[in-house]
Order: C-alpha cells, then sequence, then structure tokens
C-alpha cells in the first residue's frame, strides 16, 4: 500500500518541530550554564578584591606605626649618644634595626630573578601548575640562601626576616601580606661566590626549575639595595626575659 504524499509530508513537519523544540530547550540549557558559570567569576573576583583591599589597608597602618617607632628609636639614640656617650649603645642599636629589617641595606650580593616555564601543558602532558612559580618554588631558594650566607634578602621589594610568610592563594604569591605578581625578583646581599656557589648546586631549587624550562636569570652585583620592611613584626605572646638583679 503507497503512503500518501500526504501522510509523508505530515511526518517530516512533525519531525521538524521536534528539531525545533530539541534545539530551543539545548540552547537555554547552555544559556543557563553559561550564567551560573559568570555568577561564579565575578564572586571569586569580588573576593579577591576584597581580600586585597583589606590587605593594602592593614599595610597602610603598619607603615604608618613602623615610620612613628623609628623617629622615636631615632630620637632615643641621638640623646643616647650626645647625653651620655653611649656610642657603643647606638651601634647595637643600629645592629638590632638592621637585623630586624628596619633599616635598608645596600651591599655586594645578587640579583635573580624567576618567571613561569615557557613550556606548556599540552605539549608534556602534563598540568599547567607543573609550569607556574608557586610558594614553595620561592620558600626553598630563600632557604638555600639563608644557608649560604645572606645577610638582606628581599623579594619583589618586600623584605625577609624572621617571621616573613610566604603564601598561596589560588594564583596569587603573597609575602608579608602583600600580593606580589610575577616575575619574582630576589634582591641578595651577602658573598658573591656563595651565593652563586649556593644556587647553582645540582638537583637544587634552581636546578629543578632550569629542567622544566623556567625563566631563570642569576645575576652578581657590585651593589644591591634592599629596602627596609614594610609591616612591623608584632608580639603577642613572646616576651623578653629580663635578668633579675642580686640582692
Amino acid at each position: 500500500m503507497e503512503e500518501s504524499p500526504q501522510s509523508g509530508g505530515n511526518w517530516l513537519l512533525a519531525l521538524t518541530g521536534v528539531c525545533l523544540v530539541l534545539g530551543a530547550l539545548l540552547g537555554l540549557q547552555v544559556k543557563a550554564r553559561m550564567a551560573r558559570g559568570d555568577t561564579q567569576m565575578a564572586r571569586r573576583t569580588n573576593a579577591l578584591v576584597a581580600m586585597v583591599s583589606e590587605a593594602r589597608t592593614q599595610i597602610e597602618n603598619q607603615r604608618k606605626e613602623i615610620a612613628d617607632l623609628r623617629i622615636q628609636l631615632s630620637k632615643y639614640e641621638k640623646e643616647a649618644a650626645a647625653g651620655h656617650g653611649l656610642v657603643k649603645l647606638s651601634e647595637e642599636l643600629q645592629n638590632a634595626r638592621a637585623a630586624l629589617g628596619l633599616l635598608p641595606m645596600k651591599g655586594p650580593g645578587i640579583e635573580l630573578t624567576l618567571d613561569d616555564s615557557v613550556m606548556k601543558a599540552d605539549e608534556t602532558g602534563g598540568t599547567s601548575d607543573l609550569f607556574v612559580i608557586h610558594d614553595f618554588d620561592l620558600i626553598g631558594i630563600i632557604n638555600e640562601l639563608w644557608a649560604a650566607g645572606a645577610e638582606a634578602v628581599s623579594l619583589n621589594g618586600q623584605r625577609l626576616v624572621n617571621g616573613s610568610a610566604i603564601t598561596c592563594s589560588g594564583r596569587l604569591i603573597q609575602v608579608n601580606k602583600v600580593t606580589i605578581p610575577p616575575p619574582f625578583t630576589f634582591e641578595v646581599i651577602g658573598n658573591q661566590e656563595n651565593l652563586m656557589s649556593a644556587l647553582n648546586i645540582r638537583d637544587g631549587a634552581l636546578d629543578r626549575l632550569r629542567r622544566l624550562e623556567f625563566v631563570v636569570k642569576l645575576t652578581p652585583k657590585d651593589e644591591v639595595t634592599v629596602p627596609a620592611i614594610s609591616i612591623a613584626p608584632k608580639f603577642r605572646y613572646a616576651k623578653p626575659v629580663l635578668e633579675e638583679s642580686g640582692p
């Protein structure tokens, strides 16, 4: 029995209608997913902006506190040296300030600049995280510098002292609660030969980065300037032990 042309046309019309409905539903689903993705991205961006803004406020307050402490300490030093002739005490105070990072320093040393790898994840089959600088990479380098006798170190303009923290939040690196972007530049004062040897050691932090084609530029410098710390250290629990006077 032959099918009439009218019944064939109805079948095609019904199929076309079903396709149109499915296409509309698919478009609505894609649009909904894109909207959710945009909302999540906006939330993440707002959270990062709030974190950076709060950190900047804290940094400014602590910078003002450091400036006031420096003025007060300088006044005490001058009074001690002029009024009582305690030159030795003044020198000890200067050394203490330098050790705490309260003074900018200069001297011979090295400059080390690091940036993400030029290799791509799709070329090696690895993940993209393998080819970016992380906080543990920077910490490993700093430990090698201290072990080699570095006397003053800064990272992207942030002075590193006892208690300085390097943390990673997502893809952001923070030093002393200050967010720093790549490339990462160390300014280091110390014996150039010892510093260069320590950083170029086989299987060291830099050697591992070089194997993955990270950008590494290590340069000896006749004079390096390391700034003062931007955040004053605070002690909530630790207190100085005062020697008790005898009877």
